[in-house]
Order: structure tokens, then C-alpha cells, then sequence
């Protein structure tokens, strides 16, 4: 593990094949947590400006782990490095509920072999990728992954969004859609007209994380 000073602005995050290892390189303190406590940026609180600082670490299990303890692991890094202390705090708050058209859902049910279990979703794709700005592409993905990629769009502002689709199995898709004032469907259209999915605006309980205490991890 060390900081990584180089001042590039793209960085990677990666759970190569296996189940075992962990690579990041160039990405920041914040998107760890994130990923360890499988949360969007709009759950993480805290003003600590270490969060903000990019880090190279690579990683290694004993044995191939399911996504949950591929999530507790980083997590007891994260304790262990960078001292870092949460609380967890359940609020209501102004959210996106993700759901299903009357017209019903345009999916394409996925015809891929199971995930991996061990790839925790990750900020730099969300589960999805994005092929240029307004197109996300969806491999195998969920409802819930899908929610979670959404709710890092520009386009639903600062609110969670959560899946209540309730539509299980995994999809294959795509979505298009233009930013504001341009000439093209909205998300909140593209998502009707595409895929027979909806974003209705809504409170809920969302759980937060909030940062108590996290220190600059020591270099190795």
C-alpha cells in the first residue's frame, strides 16, 4: 500500500479472476469505503479530507471469498490502515424509487452464467460501463445493481436511488439518454421508452455511513 502522488485523474479498481485479490491503483480513500460498505457516494458522510487522497493497494485473500467477505476484508483494512471508525445512521430522506411502467418492463433476461461472487460493485463502473456520456451498457446485471448505478448519474442530482422493480434475475440492456436542454429523452424518459422502468420520486429510509475518525494509512 502506498499514496500515490502522481496526479493522474483516472485511477482503477479491479477484482481480477479468482475471487482473491484486490488491485487499486490511483483511486481515493473514499471510493474504498464505498465499495467496502457497499454504499453510493450520496450514503457517505463525513467532511474528513483524507478521504479525498488516492491510494495504490493490492491485496490477497488466503482463499477465493464471496462478495460479502470480499466487502468484510476491506472493511477490516480499512479499520486496520487507516484506523477508520463508522457509524451506521438510518434517515428518511427524499430518494428515487426505481419501478416498473404498466406497460411492463423491456428487458432482455440474461442469458450470461452466474456472477462472480466476489466482485463487489465498484464506482469507476457501478456494474455497468459507460461507452460515452448518456450510454450505459448492462451485462448480467440486477435491478438492484442497476438502482445503484443510477443513483451515481448526474442526472438524478443527489438522491439515493433504490430498486423496488421487484424483478429478480439478471438483465441484459442499454440506456441513452441526453443532459438537460438538449435535444433527446431525459433519463426519466429514456428509462419509460427504453426499458418499461420508471424513477418516481419518493421518501424512504436510507442507511447512511457516517465517518467518526480515519487517519493517513501508513506506506508499505
Amino acid at each position: 500500500m502506498r499514496l500515490n502522488k502522481s496526479g493522474a485523474r483516472v485511477g482503477t479498481m479491479e477484482f481480477p479472476p479468482g475471487r482473491e485479490r484486490f488491485v487499486m491503483r490511483n483511486m481515493s480513500l473514499g471510493a474504498l469505503i464505498l465499495v467496502a460498505y457497499d454504499i453510493t457516494v450520496r450514503q457517505l458522510a463525513g467532511t474528513e479530507k483524507l478521504i479525498f487522497d488516492a491510494y495504490d493497494i493490492a491485496a490477497k485473500a488466503e482463499r477465493p471469498a464471496t462478495r460479502d467477505e470480499m466487502r468484510e476484508m476491506l472493511r477490516r483494512l480499512l479499520a486496520d490502515r487507516f484506523r477508520l471508525t463508522v457509524r451506521r445512521e438510518a434517515r428518511a430522506l427524499p430518494v428515487y424509487a426505481l419501478t416498473v411502467t404498466k406497460g411492463g418492463p423491456k428487458l432482455k433476461v440474461s442469458s450470461a452464467p452466474d456472477k462472480d461472487g466476489g466482485t463487489p460493485l465498484v464506482p469507476a463502473h457501478a456494474g455497468g460501463t459507460e461507452a460515452e456520456t448518456g450510454h450505459l451498457i448492462f451485462r448480467n446485471e440486477s435491478m438492484s445493481e442497476f438502482a445503484w448505478a443510477l443513483s451515481r448519474t448526474q442526472a438524478t442530482g443527489d438522491r439515493v436511488v433504490v430498486d423496488q422493480t421487484a424483478l429478480k434475475g439478471t438483465y441484459d440492456f442499454e440506456l441513452k439518454w441526453v443532459r438537460e436542454g438538449a435535444d433527446g429523452p431525459s433519463i426519466f424518459e429514456a428509462l419509460q421508452e427504453q426499458l418499461g422502468l420508471k424513477l418516481e420520486p419518493k421518501k424512504a429510509t436510507v442507511e447512511l455511513v457516517v465517518i467518526e475518525h480515519v487517519e493517513r494509512a501508513t506506506e508499505n
